[in-house]
Parts: C-alpha cells; structure tokens; sequence
C-alpha cells in the first residue's frame, strides 16, 4: 500500500492558514479596494433620506430656518429650497465657493429640467468642481406634481478624497495582517499538535497490536471522537484476543481429533498388512475398525465445513412450511434402535400440534444435535425427555432434558462454544465438539431464541422457541 506523507498536523495547519489569508485578502478587498465605492453609495443613500425628510417636514410646514440650518450643518452640504417661479424659499451654503447650487442659475435651470425628465422627479449626479477639482454630489427633487411643480429641493455636498485615508487604513491592515497571520500560524500549529497527539498515541498502540501484543491499551483521552475509537479499538483488541485464543484451541483440538482417528487406521490398516490378511474373521473385524474411525472422521471435517458455511453466512436457508410437532416424533422414531440396544429412554410430550416455517433440513440438524448431546450426558438412568410448549399463538418452546452431572453456572456461557466439552460428565460417545456450535449458528440465522439451564446433580435443559401457529390437537 502506497504510504501517504501527508499528516493531519500539515493539514490541519495549512488549511487553518488558507482560512487565515482569505480573511486577510477579505479585509484588504473591502477597505483597500471598495472602501471608496462603498463610501458613494452611502453618501447617496444618505442624501436620499435627507431629501425625503424635507419633502415631509416641508409638506406638513414642520421646519423653520433653524432646524434646516441644523441640518445642513450636520450634514455639511448645501440646502436651497425654491418655489415654482424659481424664487428662493430657504438657502443654506455650507460649501462657500465650493457649492455648486449658490449662484449658479443657469445650471440649476438645467438640473430642474433634467428631474422633470425622470418619472420620480429626482435627479442626482457626481460633478467634479471645476475650481477646486474635488468630487461633489448633487441632488435635485421636485415638489409636488412634476407635471406641475410647487418647488425643488437642491442639495450639494462634497464627497471627500478618501486617498489619505485609505492609505493610513491600508498601512495600518499591514501591520494587523502580519501579525494576525503570524498569530494564526502559531495557533493552527498549536491546535495541530493537539489533534495529533491522540491520534499519534493510538497508532503506537495499534503497531502494537498488529504485532501480536494484544495487551495493548489505546488511550484517546482529550477528545469525545478519539475516545470512542480507543474505545473501539480496546474492544476490538480484547475481540481479537479471545479469536486468537479459540484459533489455537481449535487447531489443538481438531489435531487432536485427527490423530487418534488416523492414528487407529494406520494401525488397524498395518494389522491387515503384517498380520489378519489372511485371516477372514480378524480382517472384517479390522476393517469395520477402520470404517468407524473413517466414519468418525468425515464427521469431523462436515460439522468444520457446516460451521464454517453458517458462521460465514454462505449458507442458504430454504424455507417451507412443516409441523415442528410432528418432525419431533418423526426424529425420535429413528432412535428406537438405540432404547432398544443400549437401554436408552426417551419421553416425548407435546400440547399442540405446530406449523412453522423454517429450513427443515436445519431445524432437523438441530433436533439432532440436541438430543444426541443429551444421550452423550445424561446420567446413570439414561433417561431423555423432548417437551413440546406452546407458549401463545405464534411461539411455541422446545425442551431437550438430561439427567446428568448438570453444568457448573460459571459454564454456562461457553457451553455453545466451538470444541467445548464438560469431559469430565460426558459418556463414551463418539462426537465433534461441535454440535452446539452448529445449532447456535443455525438458530441465530433463524432469528430463534435459544439457551440452557442446569443444575448440578440433576441436569441440563437445552431449549429454543420457534415462531409460527397452532394448527390443530395432535390426534386431529
């Protein structure tokens, strides 16, 4: 795998960095470059309220030479008010020499024509002062009908040079800029490391791990994200421990397994050789040895291969619709011959009959599987009870009861378990050690409930529900 230079430290920083220049390329657009746009919009705009607030203080007769005085000087421009014959109503020139409204006649025809030309009755515009060459605003308004004037409204100020000012602003962001950019690195450095660190300590650990060390501890503590994966990869480290753990216990136990099978074939097979090949009754008694221990053996490798097939889910389900009930007594029918040879007792009891739909052949392995784990322990009495409960309309329970030694409660957890044997309460009878496994597997992908109780001195019950319905009384 190609292995990546790129740290979160560096990304963290150079993105923290990018931020940093995009705010200082921000400040210098907006006071370097339209700070001089902005300040004529506003100077309009604020002429424009100005004027507004004449026309309505005007109407009503609210002003008196006074206020507007206090207006104009407020606002440094120039006022001149005139009625419909051009007459002068009220002048104020804030501007001296500089105003372009106080005797100018001629061009005031000029602008109260070209109000009377726009459908609002307003026009304004930048004139750049012909003595002084500074930049000025003019504002004319008509009052009342334009069709039919009573009046107008001329106002004029300057709009200041602003290059001074906006040099002494853009010395100044200098300096703000540098330090600001030299204060932000610091901090995306700063806040870098910390991000990093938590990161850094977890994938020492994880080298760790990956080299076998499973005790191992991730410590993520500083952030809510790094701890949960800690967490995370605490769990998974102890996960994986305990899957090493079983690997070596499995390899242990299916080498062990094997041996002694293949170990009797060898033997019985070198018997035949070297000393019953001509013998007829010795032979056929070695070869069936052989065939049990072959027997034993193909039983072995098909529960790994179905155990393996259901633990990776690449085992299909095919589902049909079959009574549990009736499949129950259909089961124990085969184990006749067993109660008769060997003494072995079942009792069968079951309430109702019950349909389910489920793999058969699955549920079959699990009958199976049960009550030959129930032969392999039951006690002295060989005795096995298979109970049949409905427990409501669509749930119905399956007991399979020992009277064995019972399990130890501290057990009973790895009791399904793969190659778990209470050896010390089994019977002489041939197994895999993995036969509850398989049922585990086979209940979960059916989504069955499932467990075992037991106590010591009387025995084991292992159970598990199925979901269906109750179709009818057993003698239905």
């Amino acid at each position: 795998m190609k292995k990546s230079f790129k740290t979160i430290r560096h990304t963290v920083w150079i993105y923290f960095a990018i931020f940093i220049v995009s705010i200082l390329v921000l400040m210098w657009f907006t006071f370097g470059v339209s700070l001089e746009a902005n300040y004529k919009r506003l100077k309009t705009s604020s002429i424009f309220d100005i004027a507004s607030y004449i026309l309505v203080g005007w109407s009503k007769d609210e002003f008196t030479d006074d206020s507007l005085d206090q207006l104009a000087y407020d606002n440094d421009m120039c006022v001149l008010i005139q009625d419909a014959y051009s007459n002068t109503v009220y002048s104020c020139d804030m501007m001296a020499n500089n105003c372009l409204v106080h005797g100018h006649g001629t061009e005031l025809y000029k602008y109260r024509a070209e109000a009377a030309a726009n459908p609002n009755g307003i026009y304004y515009t930048e004139i750049k002062n012909p003595r002084f060459h500074n930049d000025t605003l003019l504002f004319v308004m008509i009052l009342g009908d334009r069709s039919k004037p009573s009046g107008y409204i001329f106002l004029n100020t300057s709009l200041e040079p602003l290059n001074s000012t906006t040099g002494i602003i853009n010395s100044q962001i200098l300096w703000v800029s540098i330090m600001l950019l030299i204060l932000g690195l610091g901090i995306s450095y700063f806040l870098a490391r910390l991000i990093e660190t938590p990161i850094v300590r977890i994938t020492k650990s994880a080298k760790k791990l990956a080299q076998g060390d499973y005790s191992s501890h991730f410590d993520g503590h500083g952030y809510a994200e790094t701890e949960q994966l800690a967490d995370t990869l605490n769990y998974a480290a102890e996960e994986i421990s305990k899957v090493d753990n079983l690997r070596k216990d499995i390899i242990a136990n299916v080498s062990h397994d094997l041996r002694t099978p293949l170990t009797m074939v060898k033997a019985y097979a070198e018997m035949i050789r070297d000393l019953s090949g001509d013998n007829p009754v010795k032979r056929q008694e070695h070869v069936n040895i052989i065939i049990e221990e072959s027997d034993r053996l193909a039983a072995l490798v098909n529960d790994i291969l179905d155990l393996s097939k259901l633990e990776s889910n690449n085992a299909s389900l095919n589902f049909s619709e079959f009574s549990i009930t009736k499949k129950i007594y259909e089961i124990m029918g085969r184990y006749t011959l067993l109660s008769e040879q060997q003494g072995y007792k079942f009792f069968v009891t079951a309430d109702k009959d019950f349909e389910i739909n489920a793999d058969v052949i699955k549920i079959e392995q699990v009958l199976y599987n049960l009550i030959n784990n129930a032969v392999n322990y039951t006690g002295d009495n060989k005795t096995v009870y298979i109970t049949q409960i409905v427990v409501d309309d669509e749930t119905a329970r399956i007991d399979i009861t020992d009277t064995g030694k019972g399990i130890e409660p501290e057990l009973l957890p790895l009791i399904f378990d793969r190659y778990y044997r209470a050896e010390k309460n089994k019977r002489e009878v041939i197994g895999t050690g993995l036969g509850l496994s398989i049922v585990k597997q086979i209940l979960k992908q059916h989504n069955f409930k499932f467990g075992v109780r037991s106590e010591l001195g009387i025995g084991s019950t292992f159970w598990f529900e199925v979901k269906g319905k109750v179709v009818g009384d057993l003698n239905d």
